[in-house]
């Protein structure tokens, strides 16, 4: 890791297919280290001190890396499933992860009270697969997933609450769970088959209840699969997937909301699939 790189604002992108956590620069993607060790990272999430959460799927854990730092200095087990996605708590602290499945089938998501210990298993009946999530500024807990048939499911834990429950989407169609952020008043949702098609966008959402209302959409010009992108203000900062061969995998950043090509560009990744920015 660049000495430097500690008093700086970090983008870490998770690469499932090598193993690894890119550790970028940001905004200027200059490659400030790499941290080994992972099998099949996926999503990340980061807590009020910069820590950086991971989602490493294949040992069914979560591990925690101080900003800037080389060794993991936390690490969860996910019992009886693989995480992929985890958000925390503006609130309270606590860690929420998404366990896509679960070895005797669907999956769920674990609380962990404070970021520690044992979790609390929430479930949403109209859900099987569980991708990422994401806390608004009151606590409440978004999900992306997927039915046991294959179609898109928003879940909803609402803050202090005990059961999940789905929101009904209306002004347009998410086809495959992405990324959930709230960003300032609006829920922002991935889609990683965007307009049904090997493209990528993100879409805005009024929520009011258990009902959401898409608003607006952010395309990814060119992206084949950007699965867990962070929007950081202005900017929105990802990897790209290319497993449609339109160019070449890459981490980007682009303008938010506007999307469109990117604005700067690094390569030298396989599979890029998580994101997160530690300050």
């Amino acid at each position: 890791m660049s000495p430097a790189s500690g008093s700086s604002d970090l983008l870490y992108i998770s690469d499932a297919q090598k193993g690894d956590i890119f550790v970028y620069s940001y905004p200027g993607l200059t490659l400030s280290g790499t941290l080994k060790g992972f099998s099949e990272p996926q999503g990340e999430c980061t807590d009020a001190k910069g820590d950086v959460w991971i989602a490493n799927t294949n040992k069914q854990e979560v591990v925690e890396v101080a900003h800037a730092g080389t060794k993991a200095i936390g690490k969860l087990s996910t019992p009886g499933g693989y995480p992929l996605g985890c958000a925390v708590n503006p609130k309270t602290g606590d860690l929420a992860v998404t366990n896509i499945f679960d070895i005797s089938g669907a999956g769920a998501v674990l609380v962990y009270k404070g970021a520690a210990g044992k979790p609390k298993a929430y479930t949403n009946k109209g859900q099987y697969y569980y991708y990422f999530d994401g806390y608004d500024s009151s606590g409440n807990l978004y999900v992306s997933g997927r039915n046991s048939s294959g179609f898109y499911v928003l879940g909803v834990l609402p803050s202090g609450k005990s059961s999940m429950s789905s929101i009904g989407l209306s002004g347009g169609t998410i086809t495959f769970p992405g990324a959930v952020q709230w960003v300032g008043k609006s829920l922002v949702l991935g889609d990683q088959l965007c307009g049904g098609a090997d493209a990528s966008c993100l879409r805005q959402v009024t929520i009011s209840g258990t009902s959401g209302k898409i608003t607006g959409t952010t395309n990814f010009k060119g992206a084949c699969d950007v699965a867990q992108p962070t929007v950081d203000g202005s900017a929105v900062a990802g990897g790209d997937y290319e497993d449609c061969y339109y160019t070449t995998t890459a981490v980007h950043t682009w303008k938010y909301s506007a999307g469109g090509s990117p604005t700067k560009s690094v390569t030298g990744q396989e599979e890029p699939i998580g994101s997160a920015i530690s300050n």
